[in-house]
């Protein structure tokens, strides 16, 4: 009898196999070399739209950096950019009751619109349950975000913005100066400018022209912000104020130069380096069109500062408080800081937020305009610390810097105006403007 149990179980063994095959098909299926079964496919995602408004990145970046590489790790997700223009900037989608999910805004969006908006909130409880490790980041952008944010976790970085000092090579061939190198202080690069700035067959040259409201200012090493991060007031009447106020100067007071209203504006300073007569600036624009031979070292520093930098200006993905969907909306911004897609963002000119030298020396690689450029120079110094962020409940939204602070700076240039007088005009002018806001 157990004889014939053995004969018939053997029997058995090879036609349940063949029938567990069965899902591979006919020839060719694992079953007929009598194969395991395959496991059970995990069934679809439900789809899910995720709303990202674009305040800080550009249809060109949406498409390039978000949908295409996105679609293909979350598939079922599908993600729709809305530009800021007029009928769908933050404040209209929040008036027709939409909350975007995702926010791709700079460490400026916090405090100029989200914070004031009440769509912020800490996301400590995803980034535990997600298991995530924050220590993989640059310290800098967290602790930008925590400084900005009431020391709470409000998104993840995507990249960060560097910045280096570009020099034109041909205009310093031409006049027989030596080109700029690593490391160098703000006073040996006035030392060059100097050089530079001459007067010749008609063409007034620059030693240094830049988008200067950012460079000397708004990125000074020296933690200092533009308003009291705890009481209604600028800091305007600080002394290292005058400092910064006194390096910039003297960049734009040298022999030769002239400016009115709107030749002093920073945006209009920051194109002159592209036309061939400035020598070096930080800022860039236009770098394709540039035609003339060019390279960059890393950005100034001052004797106060050694080796320290300008602020760093990271990018974020903000999830939104408010949005149905944001353990989907924290998936994506986590998947965009990990190490697989970072490297591939950061060849594609995207500065990493890892601390991965691997990545950091990937930047620009697929960027033929890069190719044999001293790259290193955007990571040679340490980013200046992060000012302190307004304490809860003060005045928000205040575009301290273009609003109070350099339209004084321009006064100086064009009109001559004593610089402690229009320091002190912009500290009270933006003590009257806060307390304006503060009363409605």
């Amino acid at each position: 009898m157990w004889k014939k149990a053995l004969t018939m179980l053997a029997v058995s063994v090879p036609v349940l196999a063949a029938c567990g095959g069965g899902g591979q098909g006919g020839e060719g299926g694992n079953g007929a070399d009598g194969g395991t079964a395959q496991p059970p496919k995990a069934a679809p995602k439900e789809p899910i739209e995720l709303t990202v408004s674009l305040y800080s990145a550009t249809q060109e970046e949406f498409d390039k950096f978000y949908v295409a590489p996105l679609k293909e790790k979350f598939p079922h997700m599908t993600l729709k950019g809305i530009r800021p223009e007029k009928g769908s900037y933050i404040e209209d989608l929040l008036a027709a009751g939409t909350v975007p999910d995702l926010f791709i805004g700079s460490k400026g969006a916090l405090p100029n619109q989200l914070n004031g908006l009440g769509l912020t909130e800490d996301i400590s409880g995803l980034v535990k349950s997600g298991g995530y490790d924050l220590s993989r980041l640059d310290p800098v952008t967290v602790d930008i975000m925590r400084k900005a944010a009431n020391g709470s976790i409000v998104g993840l970085p995507l990249n960060l913005n560097v910045n280096a000092l570009y020099y034109n090579k041909d205009l310093f061939d031409k006049f027989g100066v030596p080109y700029p190198k690593d490391g160098m202080t703000w006073d040996d690069v006035y030392e060059l400018a100097k050089k530079l700035t001459r007067y010749e067959q008609g063409v007034q040259y620059r030693g240094f022209s830049d988008r200067w409201g950012d460079t000397f200012f708004a990125g000074n090493p020296f933690e200092l912000p533009y308003l009291d991060p705890k009481e209604e007031k600028s800091t305007f009447q600080n002394e290292t104020w005058k400092t910064i106020a006194e390096n910039w100067l003297r960049f734009y007071t040298l022999p030769g130069l002239k400016f009115d209203s709107k030749t002093a504006f920073k945006e209009e300073d920051r194109k002159v380096f592209q036309t061939g007569i400035s020598g070096m600036t930080i800022m860039a624009a236009d770098v394709p069109k540039w035609e003339f031979a060019w390279d960059i070292v890393s950005v100034p520093t001052y004797k106060e500062k050694p080796g320290v930098g300008l602020q760093a200006n990271a990018r974020y993905n903000y999830i939104m408080k408010g949005s149905k969907k944001q353990q989907a909306a924290f998936e994506v911004a986590a998947y965009m800081t990990s190490e697989e897609y970072q490297l591939k963002m950061a060849k594609d000119g995207l500065f990493p937020v890892l601390n991965d030298e691997k990545a950091k020396k990937a930047y620009m690689e697929n960027d033929p305009l890069y190719k044999g450029k001293n790259v290193k120079a955007f990571y040679f110094h340490k980013f200046a610390p992060e000012p302190q962020g307004r304490a809860p409940g003060l005045v928000n939204g205040v575009n301290a810097q273009d609003k109070y602070l350099l339209p004084e700076m321009i006064k100086v240039l064009a009109e001559n105006k004593d610089l402690n007088s229009a320091l002190r005009d912009a500290a009270e002018a933006a003590a009257k403007g806060l307390a304006e806001a503060k009363s409605k």
